[in-house]
């Protein structure tokens, strides 16, 4: 059942998708497509780097929730519904330089440092922008 106005409609996910079982996240985007089609899903995804590690992470491991889904490739994602299509997709160490300059000197310098660092964890953490269909 599609959405009774007219959109454009986005929707942000983050720090929530990657804590739900993969089944749950599907549904989720069955859910928005099938009632928002042409909406933007801003989501973010970790990849087994950083799902294998957050026992180990300094802030996930102080907390209960502990993640249950990961996304090696967001590419992935355009294959759950056909007609999705990838916009965007970013590592923070990989985001264009134009936006990068935007962001506050402080942001930018953890950027700096987790470039630097080359941590498998910060690669394998993206930002992405889909298109649902």
């Amino acid at each position: 059942m599609a959405s009774n106005s007219s959109g454009p409609y986005l929707f942000v996910a983050e720090a929530v998708l990657p804590h739900l079982h993969e089944s749950e996240v599907r549904q989720v985007f069955g859910l928005l497509a099938d009632r928002f089609p042409g909406a933007l899903l801003a989501l973010d995804t970790a990849g087994p780097g950083f799902f294998d590690t957050q026992e180990q992470h300094d802030a996930l491991s102080k907390v209960e929730a502990r993640m249950q889904w990961y996304c090696p490739d967001p590419a992935h994602l355009a294959e759950w519904r056909p007609g999705t299509e990838v916009v965007a997709s970013h590592t923070l160490t990989s985001l264009p330089g134009p936006l990068l300059a935007e962001l506050p000197v402080a942001y930018q310098e953890m950027v700096s440092a987790l470039t630097a660092q080359r941590l498998p964890q910060a690669e394998s953490y993206r930002l992405n922008l889909l298109r649902l269909p």
